[in-house]
């Protein structure tokens, strides 16, 4: 079961899913627990939409990923964008939030939202020209 599972997902269907996974507990985080740093950083995006919507936004992101990591390359590309879409925001509003003095320790964080995206880049450039055929789609069953 594991090995079918590697073979359909292999390195790019697993670092969609992953993340994917991740900005679905992330959204859960942002629903359930008041942070009042993360309210702070995030203040601009925060005064386009309340606290719980970006939740909701990380969450849909992360389901969308998480469908993405299980379709053919080349037919997931879109959720790529879906995962890349709440770091490369909330990045934008920890340095907007540090620059105009609304949370000045922002600047700290957003490193790390941009580490997250080079990274996604970076699986993505490296497996967008490898063609994932699991054995389900050859005819055979999965688990073979």
């Amino acid at each position: 079961m594991r090995a079918a599972l590697w073979r359909h997902l292999q390195w790019r269907g697993l670092a969609l899913a992953g993340t994917g996974a991740a900005w679905v507990v992330v959204g859960l985080g942002l629903l359930l627990t008041d942070r009042p740093a993360v309210r702070a950083g995030a203040g601009p995006l925060i005064d386009l939409m309340c606290i719980q919507g970006w939740g909701g936004v990380w969450i849909a992101c992360g389901v969308l990923a998480l469908a993405a990591g299980l379709r053919r390359p080349g037919r997931d590309v879109w959720g790529f964008a879906a995962v890349a879409g709440p770091p490369a925001w909330w990045a934008l509003a920890y340095l907007a939030a540090a620059v105009s003095g609304r949370y000045p320790p922002g600047w700290a964080t957003v490193p790390v939202y941009a580490v997250i995206l080079l990274l996604l880049v970076i699986v993505a450039a490296l497996t967008g020209r490898d063609r994932r055929i699991c054995t389900c789609e050859r005819g055979g069953r999965c688990g073979q």
